[in-house]
């Protein structure tokens, strides 16, 4: 009986092995993505413009933050700047404080209220209809969001 629990547990601590993480599989490729994001035609600032891949599309999330201009930069959550080639689903969200002013770069602070002021239709994942292809030479991608429907 003892001898029998002995190979038992031999096998089964052989079958485990050294264990351990997976290696991390690099990034993709990225190519140049920029963009201009306009509010009724204004062009808005401090507003996170996400790129979530779509489909067979490979890598992370993908982000930018729009200056005063509303222009934006992509850069990969991690990793390089732009965008790998492929579909995505876009979200583009801007917080503000309580009083309506954009919100520090680290946040309300402690206490502080954010609010959304986009429609949820652009900055809420699950209901976002945006959508991007990001050829293989990269692209430029504006967004003319609309307060009213």
């Amino acid at each position: 009986m003892k001898l029998r629990a002995f190979l038992l547990l031999m096998i089964s601590g052989s079958l485990v092995g050294c264990g351990g993480a997976p290696a991390a599989s690099p990034l993709p490729e990225t190519v140049p993505v920029t963009g201009v994001v306009t509010l009724d035609g204004a062009p808005i600032a401090a507003a996170t413009v996400t790129f979530i891949p779509q489909g067979q599309t490979k890598g992370v999330e993908c982000l930018g933050t729009t200056d005063e201009g509303g222009k934006y930069q992509l850069q990969q959550q991690h990793g390089a700047e732009g965008a790998p080639p492929g579909n995505y689903k876009v979200v583009i969200s801007r917080l503000l404080r309580g009083d309506g002013t954009p919100l520090p770069e680290e946040g309300a602070g402690a206490g502080g209220i954010a609010v959304e002021s986009l429609p949820a239709r652009y900055s809420n994942v699950s209901g976002s209809r945006l959508t991007a292809v990001v050829p293989e030479a990269g692209g430029e991608f504006d967004f003319d969001l609309q307060n009213k429907k």
